[in-house]
This record gives structure tokens, C-alpha cells and sequence, in this order.
């Protein structure tokens, strides 16, 4: 898989694991429907988690929330459906159990670390500040490098009638 990450994070606005995700979410469900980013108006999706991801999903399929080729609804889960707009086929593409306790775990490191962060003296904040850097990066890096089965649950392909 070759993906232009460099491209990704300039459209983003920073390098980031959640862009990261939404553009292998793109990359999986677009894998699984044999369909390319020339083909981004005659499929449709539908992402649901206001998050980063996005971004990600946008960039890679073309299917964007201004073409009206991609929809958004909170539902707090992040799940994206990814549909031929002909109703031959769709698939929904999610984030691995694997990949959401990786995210919490970054989250949650740095929940507990910004109070003391906030409250210590120079020295020990630009500790935690690489601390924090080097655990980001090492997940951005894990997201951009993972095996497709290691990092998102493909389901639901469907595939329907004739039309």
C-alpha cells in the first residue's frame, strides 16, 4: 500500500493519527470495493464520529462533505460505509478493537499526565511534553505502518442485485 501521507497532513493541517486512520478506513472500504478516488461519483459514504478521521477519508476517496459524496452523523462509534451509488455493493470499514484501545491508552496517558504537567516546574513539563511527543509519534507511525487486519474490521460487504 502506498499512501501520501506527506499530502494527507497538508490537507490536515498537522500530522495526526486520527487523519491517519480516516485514510486507511478510506483506503480499506475503497480496497473492498474495487473502486479507486477516480471513482468518487459513483460511490457514496457515510462516516459516524466527528473526529479527525474525516479528514482522512476525505483526502483519500474524494468524497467530500462540500460534493455531497459524503455524509456525517455523530453516533460517537467511528464506522464508515462506503457505497456504490449504482446499489451493487457497500462495506462498512471501523476501527480494530486493537486500534480503539490504542487511542484510549494515548488519550488516557495524556489525561493523567496534564494536570502534573500543568502544576510542575519547567524541567519535568518539557519532560512530559517529549513524553507525550514520542508517544504520538510512535501512534501516528503504528497507523500509518499497521497491517490492514492489525488496524480496521472490514464487515458488511454486501453486494446487491442486478440493476
Amino acid at each position: 500500500m502506498t499512501m501520501d501521507f506527506k499530502g494527507l497532513y497538508e490537507f490536515h493541517g498537522h500530522r495526526c493519527p486520527m487523519s491517519t486512520m480516516g485514510a486507511r478506513l478510506g483506503n480499506a472500504a475503497m480496497s473492498a470495493l474495487g473502486v479507486t478516488k477516480a471513482d468518487q461519483f459513483r460511490i457514496k459514504g457515510m462516516y459516524t464520529a466527528k473526529n479527525c478521521a474525516l479528514d482522512g477519508i476525505q483526502y483519500v476517496t474524494g468524497c467530500t462533505l462540500g460534493n455531497g459524496n459524503l455524509e456525517f452523523t455523530e453516533t460517537g462509534a467511528p464506522s464508515l460505509v462506503l457505497a456504490r451509488r449504482d446499489g451493487r455493493k457497500s462495506v462498512t470499514v471501523t476501527p480494530s478493537e486493537g486500534a480503539m484501545e490504542r487511542f484510549s491508552g494515548h488519550k488516557k496517558l495524556r489525561a493523567e499526565l496534564e494536570p502534573e504537567r500543568e502544576i510542575s516546574g519547567l524541567a519535568r513539563a518539557m519532560e512530559i511534553d517529549a513524553l507525550l511527543k514520542a508517544k504520538f509519534d510512535a501512534l501516528v507511525e503504528w497507523v500509518q505502518s499497521a497491517p490492514d487486519n492489525e488496524l480496521v474490521d472490514v464487515s458488511g460487504v454486501n453486494t446487491g442485485g442486478d440493476r
